[in-house]
Order: C-alpha cells, then structure tokens, then sequence
C-alpha cells in the first residue's frame, strides 16, 4: 500500500490568496502553508484593501457582486480581524462631472448596492471632500490592513489544525498520479521533500524563475501607497474610505493614499515621482491634501493573468495536483476570499472552474 501523502494540501505563498486559501481549507484538511518571507510580505502588504464593489472610471461592478462582498465580509469575521477593517462605508466622489452619469447609471443597476449623495449631502456628511457633482455611498464597502487581515488568517488556519511556516521556501516540484512533491528551503539553509494531495502556488510575484507558469500569460505592475499626516483643516472623524481618482483610507491621524500603476520598472522601491503623482489626484477628492506631510511610501507588484484580467485558479499546464492562485490584480480583497471559498470543491472537481478562471 503506498504511504498517505504529508499533507491534503501544501500552499506557497503568505499573501492574501495563500492566507484565503489556508484559513478555508484547514477547516477540514491537513494543510501546511510556506511562506518565504513574512505573511503579507508582497502587494498584499502594501495596498491599504479597499472593499469597493463598483471600481474604475465608469463604477463598474466586480465579478459575482454580492457574493464577492458576502465572502469578504465573511473571512474577516471569521479570521477575527474585524479590529482590522473598517466598515463604515466607501465614498466614490466624482472626480469629474463626467462620472455624474457613469455613477447614476450603475447606482440604477445596483440600486441595493449603493446610494447617491448630492453635492450638498456630501458636503454635510464630509466637509473637506470635493466633488464634480456628487458621489456615490456604497454602505457595505469599507477597508481593510490586508497585513492585519493575513496574519489573523493565518493565526486562524493554525488553531483549526494548519502548519505554518514562514522563513521556508518552495524551491522546486513534481507530481505523481495521487501527490505532488515538493522541495522546501529553509532560511537556515536545510531541505526537506514532503508530499500532499495537491499543492497550491499562491506566490505573487514570486512566481518569476518558475517556468511552469510561462503558459499563464501573468505580468506585473508596480504600485505604490503613500501614507501622510491627516492635514490639521480635516477632521479625520469626518472621513471615510474613498475611491476616485485614487483612494484615501484613514488610519489614526493618518490617511493612506493609492495608488500608482507602473507597467515597466526596474525595482521595487518607492519613488519621489509615484508619491508626488498619488498626491495630485487624490488631491482632487480631498484638496487639502496639497502639501501634506509625508511619513511614509511603500511598493509592491500585483500581479495580472491574460489580457482580460481575470484571476487564475486550477491546475497548472500539464498539471493536475500543482495549482496556481494568482492573477488577483487590484481586486484582490474582494476575489481572493469569493475563490478560496469554492477551492475546496474544485480541488475535489477541476470540472467546476469557471473558463474565465482556470483552464477548463
């Protein structure tokens, strides 16, 4: 008889798809996640995790709405790092007068999803915020300090049976029939082959230097998050998360800005240009932020899959027990819980991956 595999699943990767993927599935597997670095060590830790199901220019709704929100808001309660989010709401103002229509018609398509503030209401509710003629309130929106929310997960994971290595790197795997093989390094220089049922690779841009994921179309963009001293004319009681050109997201006497997308770079240091650049356009949501302190910028990859954007979930090519979890791009918060909600059925039934997901 041939022995049982280590695990039912190994996972690679600490960020937010790893963290999804190991507090779902150790509630009934063996689950043993790697991590090379520290939890939320990638994008993940360097994005302030808006929760904002209208996105973009036009307020276009994200894949599975609701669910996506259900599954969001379901992974913070159960990782208990609701201290961690902040659920008050996200504010989209226009930015220009434009997006007065482009807004109003999505509010008409998701009328329980959001609300439309004239530009008096705004000015009531959040005195310091400019609009082009309104903003949209999205009530079960809000945001989240994804590194807070990874390391909850993790902790969770671990109390309902997972292992959890940080420090330990997949170096290398293959599968058989029945288990995937896998290489582990560790930071004090030793090895270890352990097998499992399926491996997962929730790697991010740590996907680079591995040739199995060249057929998957993946490429990165750089981005950056500037965090600044809220401006003594604002009251920061009288803040929410927004997301217009931009987003600012309070935090204490603070506000975290985003973001910059940057196709092509050569590093991944935070530059003078990006927080300059953040700081123009989230001005125009919030126009005392012209000249405010800065305290800190941070930079990071997210990591895109195909021409469509669409995350990447299922079996690698040519593969059936070595999986990929990635391509979540800036919708992250929102996808990762909705897919590692189902990951345990498609694991059991590859059949079920959307096309649009995997490769099926």
């Amino acid at each position: 008889m041939a022995a049982l595999p280590d695990f039912d699943v190994i996972i690679a990767g600490g960020g937010l798809a790893g963290a999804c993927a190991a507090l779902t599935l150790s509630a009934d597997r063996r689950v043993c996640l790697f991590e090379a670095e520290h939890p939320a060590a990638g994008a993940s830790g360097a994005a302030a995790g808006l929760i904002n199901p209208l996105m973009g220019r036009k307020a276009n709704p994200v894949d599975q709405l609701h669910a996506s929100l259900d599954a969001a808001h379901t992974l913070i309660n159960k990782a208990g790092a609701q201290e961690h989010a902040q659920t008050s709401g996200v504010l989209r103002p226009t930015v220009e007068e434009k997006q007065v229509e482009f807004f109003q018609d999505a509010l008409e398509e998701h009328p329980d999803v959001a609300e439309w503030l004239s530009p008096e209401a705004v000015a009531e509710r959040y005195p310091s915020v400019q609009t082009k003629g309104g903003a949209l309130y999205i009530p079960r929106g809000g945001a989240v300090d994804v590194s807070g929310f990874v390391t909850h997960m993790l902790n969770t994971a671990r109390q309902q049976g997972a292992t959890v290595h940080t420090g330990a790197r997949v170096a290398d795997w293959n599968e058989s029939f029945d288990a995937a093989q896998v290489d582990v390094s560790f930071k004090d220089g030793s090895q270890e082959q352990l097998s499992a049922r399926w491996l997962v690779l929730a790697l991010g841009w740590g996907f680079l230097g591995y040739s199995a994921f060249e057929a998957l179309d993946l490429r990165g963009v750089k981005g950056q998050t500037v965090r600044v001293r809220c401006p003594d004319e604002v009251d920061p009681d009288q803040l929410i998360p927004m997301s217009g050109r931009g987003y600012i997201v309070p935090d204490g006497d603070t506000l975290v800005l985003g973001s910059s997308y940057e196709n092509e770079f050569d590093d991944l240091e935070p530059s003078d240009e990006s927080t300059q650049y953040i700081l123009n356009k989230t001005s125009e949501m919030l126009p005392a932020l012209d000249g405010a302190e800065v305290v800190d910028a941070t930079a990071g990859v997210r990591v895109y899959a195909g021409s469509s954007n669409q995350p990447f979930l299922g079996p690698l090519p040519d593969h059936e027990r070595c999986w990929a979890f990635t391509g979540l791009g800036s919708k992250g918060l929102l996808t990762a819980p909705r897919l590692a909600r189902h990951l345990p059925r498609y694991l059991d039934d590859p059949s079920a991956i959307p096309s649009s997901h995997g490769t099926n």
